[in-house]
């Protein structure tokens, strides 16, 4: 029934129809479109009276006030964060997901953003994916994953998880840059099509993105399946693990 269904429900599965077949509208009008789907949506329950529902609209910058200049400088860009409505993003988020890892690691892994489990813990990767990623940190590369720093695209939860829209990266993608910038890692490994796309600007398969290594900044960058994907799929596993050993022999580790 309509009426179980949530609007961020609505909403993601709109967005989905959206990329397997764009609409057809001018680019101006689609923005317009994308800006406010989750306003449209609450005004359509509203009107509805399927349910009450707070409308989800983007959000605007407050007045940012000073930042202790005697904090660490990835404790001040995380304060920064915290602080940030920016986009719509930041209405229903429970926490802000920052990042953790060593603030000097060699490696460096970029998702897309926080599922449910992350929003609810504020930690990046702690879910099934994220379990799966410490495996592949701790089994594969025989590290610990303290010894690496993880990060997200974005820094809070999208609706039902669907991918970041354009514009709530673009609000987001600053905190990354910043914390790229101080880690300055040795590598930086890209998970999935999203990491590809807001970081490097690149939209291809996977299958494709796979078969080039790229820099960002200087920085030496391989790109590989974010771990959701292996979930879904193990014959992902197999590139996966070829992807690194990549990244395991340009920094020596066999």
């Amino acid at each position: 029934m309509i009426s179980s269904l949530s609007p961020e429900s609505i909403e993601a599965w709109l967005l989905w129809q959206h990329q397997l077949q764009p609409f057809t509208f001018n680019e101006k009008f689609a923005e317009e479109i994308n800006s406010s789907i989750s306003e449209q949506i609450a005004k359509v329950f509203d009107k509805s009276a399927f349910f009450s529902v707070s409308k989800a609209v983007p959000v605007k910058n407050v007045v940012e006030e000073p930042v202790d200049e005697s904090l660490p400088q990835l404790e001040r860009v995380r304060v920064k964060a915290e602080r940030c409505s920016a986009c719509r993003l930041a209405a229903k988020r429970t926490n802000m997901v920052f990042g953790e890892g060593n603030p000097e690691a060699d490696i460096m892994f970029i998702g897309e953003g926080p599922g449910e489990d992350e929003d609810l813990s504020g930690r990046p990767f702690v879910g099934k994916a994220g379990q799966l990623l410490t495996k592949i940190i701790e089994n594969g590369m025989k590290i610990p994953r303290e010894q690496v720093y993880i990060a997200n695209i974005v820094k809070c939860r999208p609706p039902a998880n669907r991918d970041p829209m354009p514009d709530e990266a673009q609000c987001c993608i600053g905190f990354l840059k910043e914390q790229i910038r101080i880690v300055n890692p040795k590598v930086l490994i890209l998970l999935g099509k999203v990491a590809i796309k807001n970081l490097l600007g690149i939209e291809s398969s996977m299958s494709k993105a796979r078969e080039t290594t790229y820099e960002y900044e200087g920085i030496k960058v391989f790109v590989t399946y974010h771990p959701s994907a292996l979930l879904r799929n193990e014959s992902f596993k197999r590139p996966v693990w070829e992807d690194i050993k990549k990244v395991m022999k340009y920094l020596g580790m066999m």
